[in-house]
């Protein structure tokens, strides 16, 4: 057998030998490797078997080696089907296989590796130039290196945010006021009413979020994750990139795709490394349960206190639920809406941020008061202890949600119904000044 093992290993280096060296070569046709490399046979040796297009091997060749990727387009031009099948050779080396007939350079910064097409020297690209009867393509927009370092937040209520160029920050926060970023985000650019204007050499590692203000992204700016618009307005120039989505608006992607791995992007920010298959389940089972047990101990609490009000949300729920899920959406439109337009004003953000705390409270134990009728239900037969019929509702919600796609349409119909509750009720007879208080 390990004579075998011993063959079968010779044939695969065999084979990328061949195909490094028998490839019927472009001119020129190389990787030029730029940046700090490790020492030959010192990368993560890395098993691979594809079929395709070298630019799109190479995404898989990242996964396998640890790499974060940027790739220009431009790359992908005239490319030729290759075909890899190697096992537990030097990822650097296969990355020579994989563009033995292309001319790249390959930039190294860390476990970030950009790929580029290789257009020669500035001498080279104007010869070409003059001796061609059309001009030659623009050098590929590349992304810089993400910085080392993390930075430190910014937050303001109102005035004026900056980031200076050069300068390194974190998540920048703006309510009601405005923010201009010359340097570097590492994080999130939130924005809460207000404008935010990322300059030419402004970077956005993260997301932009806005809700009811403007943000401005003039020519040479650049957002790596996704834009998210909520009730606000986006002026990009035609220079700006935006490597993930734009949602809110019609705007599409930049000819420069930037792909860096998430789990990369948070460990700059905090330091921890990528979890396992298993330990992502467990982590996100222990979130569920201690989610659901606060829920309890909230409803309990609700229940001691304010039997009366709990007992006035059960019975609505149980006699209407449909009506109080289409009031909840109602509601839910008219509540997003006003908090938009309360947002642009500086008076108007407190009362918002009141207002979502005081809602979240009040729909929570609208929650409880669901499972409690739920639990009932199911076990009302048996024992009259409210108590136990939310706990059985909490495990009911517990198994429900794990459901693949039904877990989100449930929790989507609980919260609508629960908010639907509240309007009809009032709160349960707290906002109603003609009902006395039912404890």
């Amino acid at each position: 057998m390990k004579a075998i093992k011993d063959i079968a290993r010779f044939g695969s280096i065999a084979a990328l030998t061949a195909l490094l060296v028998a490839v019927p070569f472009g001119a020129g046709a190389a990787v030029k490797r730029e940046g700090a490399w490790p020492a030959a046979g010192a990368e993560k040796k890395v098993s691979l078997e594809f079929d395709g297009k070298p630019s799109a091997g190479l995404k898989k060749l990242a996964h396998e080696a640890g790499w974060s990727l940027v790739l220009s387009k431009g790359v992908a031009d005239g490319e030729t089907d290759v075909h890899i099948d190697v096992a537990d050779q030097p990822a650097d080396v296969v990355l020579e296989a994989l563009f033995a007939q292309a001319s790249v350079v390959a930039r190294r910064t860390g476990t970030l590796i950009t790929i580029v097409r290789d257009e020669g020297t500035p001498e080279t690209a104007t010869a070409a130039a003059a001796g061609s009867e059309s001009p030659a393509p623009p050098a590929a927009l590349v992304a810089p290196p993400i910085p080392t370092v993390r930075g430190e937040d910014r937050e303001a209520l109102g005035g004026l945010v900056t980031v200076e160029a050069n300068e390194v920050v974190h998540t920048v926060t703006e309510t009601g006021g405005s923010a201009e970023v010359r340097g570097t985000v590492t994080g999130d650019l939130v924005l809460v009413g207000g404008k935010a204007v990322v300059k030419k050499g402004g970077r956005i590692i993260g997301n932009a979020q806005t809700m009811g203000g403007k943000l401005v992204l003039e020519e040479g700016a650049r957002v790596d994750g996704d834009v998210e618009m909520v009730g606000g307005k986006l002026e990009r120039a035609p220079g700006a990139n935006i490597g993930g989505k734009v949602s809110g608006s019609g705007f599409g992607h930049d000819d420069v795709h930037v792909e860096v791995d998430l789990d990369d992007r948070d460990a700059l920010a905090k330091g921890t490394s990528k979890l396992g298959g298993f330990a992502e389940a467990g982590h996100a089972i222990a979130g569920r349960v201690s989610k659901l047990s606060l829920l309890f101990v909230l409803g309990c609490v609700l229940l001691a206190l304010m039997g009366g009000r709990m007992d006035v949300l059960r019975v609505e729920v149980a006699a209407r639920p449909m009506r109080s899920f289409a009031l909840g959406i109602l509601a839910s439109m008219g509540a997003i809406v006003t908090a938009v337009v309360l947002s642009i004003t500086i008076i108007g953000i407190p009362l918002v941020l009141f207002g979502l705390l005081a809602g979240i409270l009040a729909a929570y134990g609208a929650v409880a008061a669901i499972l409690t009728t739920v639990g009932a239900a199911l076990a009302g037969h048996r024992t009259s202890n409210v108590y136990v019929h939310l706990l059985l509702g909490c495990a009911v919600l517990f198994v429900l949600g794990a459901i693949p796609y039904v877990g989100g349409v449930l929790c989507f119909v609980l919260a609508m119904t629960s908010i639907g509750v509240l309007v009809t009720t009032r709160a349960g007879g707290l906002l109603d000044k003609r009902t006395r208080p039912l404890v």
